[in-house]
């Protein structure tokens, strides 16, 4: 019995024709089964601003390196959102992620928090910088590293400054 495509008035396949037909449908259908599962990760970042005054605006350094964070971290391929600026009179002692509501970002679906604490001297320039990295499901700490603050720069290299400080994060994050 002939093998008929289509309706059935048309020609027959050719034994040929449908062997290639099938080792295109095989070969189809091993590519799609040898997909890895795509997933991203979310990560969310907080900025804390120690040492200014509870009055004032955000600091336009914190301002940038939530921008360089979102920017980075976009790019390589993470969902990422970002939490308001908070803002403590002075550096925290003790646990940075007790100034973080952990279990919103859990039920948010965040994977990873990225904690970026700017501590300010009393000329409103930034003295230190702590980074911390928390996986959201076990509250472990993948990362923590300082760095000393710099006298402020023009703002393209600033910003290309804190985009390459990024870039060295994104390493933690499995």
């Amino acid at each position: 019995m002939p093998i008929f495509r289509g309706s059935m008035n048309k020609k027959p396949l050719k034994a040929d024709s449908l062997f290639l037909w099938l080792k295109i449908a095989f070969f189809v259908l091993l590519i799609i089964s040898h997909v890895p599962d795509i997933e991203a990760s979310m990560v969310s970042f907080y900025v804390i601003e120690t040492g200014l005054p509870d009055n004032g605006q955000v600091n336009n350094n914190s301002i940038l390196w939530e921008n360089a964070f979102m920017d980075v971290f976009f790019d390589a391929g993470y969902i990422v959102s970002n939490a308001p600026v908070l803002r403590l009179e002075e550096k925290p002692k003790g646990e940075i992620l007790r100034h973080v509501n952990i279990l919103e970002a859990k039920n948010a679906g965040i994977d990873f928090l990225l904690i970026a604490q700017l501590d300010f001297n009393p000329d409103l320039n930034v003295e230190e910088i702590s980074f911390f990295i928390y996986s959201v499901s076990s509250k472990e700490k993948l990362m923590e590293r300082q760095i000393e603050g710099r006298q402020p720069r023009a703002a393209r290299e600033e910003y290309d400054y804190m985009k390459s400080i990024a870039r060295g994060l994104i390493t933690y994050i499995k």
